[in-house]
């Protein structure tokens, strides 16, 4: 089966060896050759889309690049009836990403954006029946990405939310520059939500209050501890090789429905895009 990631800086080289574990025979495209350079001849290296798209025979296609290039580039495949993932966020516009679902349904082939932290130990293991009453969350990173961290870094926490609780609605958003404080509520809950860029102590940490007491995510260990003491341990699946082999498996429109929500409430916002 020939993949294709697009885009092997950054995220993108993740996928590429993820592609030789899992046995897929990998296509590589990146628009700068130093970087395909690093990859051994077992790699089918492409500078150009396009070029890639007339000469092999791909199934799937992976998108990483900067988010303003993720639908210009899915639309080629999707045109081409290849599956096709994106990247967080996906756009920051929900009607280009509206265009490319519809895309996708009339050719018959599916459009997914990457969830990855729905493959984490930490989500897969927690019993969705729980009651919570309030979520305090944090995603404080030491480095930065592509885009500001409330279109990057909170991505990430409220496609969680979604998941688990039901459909968000966010209430208010602080910029403080690269801190970003964002209030909201899920059909079963209230949030708040603090994510940040440059920060000098990492932390990835949900705490859920409930009336038994608190339950903690750590999502840099990956590991859930309950109030009677009890911890859920990381189960050592590895949620990008997960994650790839669920699409390629069983393809489904789902993260992009929910990553079409997430814009919409981001869309209320008047919040500066600052991408790289």
């Amino acid at each position: 089966m020939k993949v294709a990631i697009v885009g092997v800086g950054n995220m993108g080289r993740h996928y590429a060896s993820k592609f030789k574990i899992l046995g897929y025979s990998p296509i590589l495209v990146d628009t700068n050759p130093n970087i395909l350079e690093k990859y051994d001849e077992s790699y089918r290296k492409y500078t150009n889309l396009d070029e890639a798209l007339n000469k092999e025979d791909i199934e799937y296609m992976f998108i990483a690049t900067s988010p303003k290039l993720h639908i210009p580039l899915a639309k080629k495949a999707l045109e081409r009836n290849i599956n096709t993932m994106i990247e967080k966020p996906p756009t920051l516009n929900p009607k280009e990403l509206e265009e490319a679902i519809n895309l996708a349904e009339k050719n018959g082939v599916y459009l997914g954006v990457s969830e990855i932290e729905l493959r984490s130990s930490v989500v897969r293991n927690f019993q969705k029946d729980s009651k919570v009453n309030v979520i305090q969350a944090y995603r404080l990173n030491a480095r930065s990405g592509y885009i500001n961290p409330f279109f990057d870094l909170a991505w990430h926490d409220i496609y969680i939310l979604q998941y688990l609780f039901g459909n968000i609605k966010l209430k208010q958003v602080e910029d403080k520059g690269d801190i970003f404080e964002i209030y909201g509520e899920t059909d079963k809950t209230d949030f708040f939500l603090q994510v940040a860029w440059n920060y000098p102590n990492v932390r990835r940490e949900w705490i859920l209050k409930t009336k038994e007491g608190e339950i903690i995510f750590d999502f840099v260990n990956d590991t859930i501890k309950y109030p009677d003491g009890i911890q859920e341990k990381k189960d050592n699946t590895d949620k990008l090789e997960l994650m790839i082999k669920q699409f390629i498996q069983n393809p489904s429109f789902e993260s992009s429905y929910r990553a079409l929500q997430i814009l919409e409430e981001f869309n209320k916002f008047d919040i500066k895009e600052r991408i790289n």
